[in-house]
């Protein structure tokens, strides 16, 4: 796997998470069992993850725009498809199991960001 194609997965993955943050957040204080009795630091919390909210749409936009450059980074055609028979290529693309991880990657990121969706927020 390239450097881009490493940065840009995690890059994608990162951006799903924030834009995820503001409904999955609370939820995720709630199972820790932080409630509505919480000080300190705890209870100005749910009022910043709210703060999230106006930028959920560009850390979308980020999600696919990364994520997309990393599907092309994967599927390109190689530069040099010319190569002597017998020896090895070196292609841009990325393996298979590496193309696995991207998958898996852009799944979880798919579930991120549809959260608000089926956490009913």
């Amino acid at each position: 796997m390239t450097k881009s194609g490493a940065t840009t997965m995690i890059g994608g993955l990162v951006a799903a998470f924030f834009a995820s943050l503001c409904c999955i957040g609370p939820f995720v204080l709630a199972a820790l069992s932080i409630g509505v009795g919480a000080t300190g630091f705890w209870a100005d919390t749910a009022g910043a993850l709210k703060g999230i909210l106006p930028y959920r749409p560009v850390f979308i936009g980020l999600t696919v725009l990364l994520l997309g450059f990393s599907f092309y980074l994967a599927y390109r055609e190689p530069k040099s498809a010319v190569c002597a028979s017998g020896e090895v290529c070196a292609s841009g693309a990325m393996s298979g199991a590496k193309r696995t991880v991207l998958w898996i990657m852009a799944v979880f990121a798919l579930v991120l960001l549809l959260a608000p969706y089926w956490l009913g927020r």
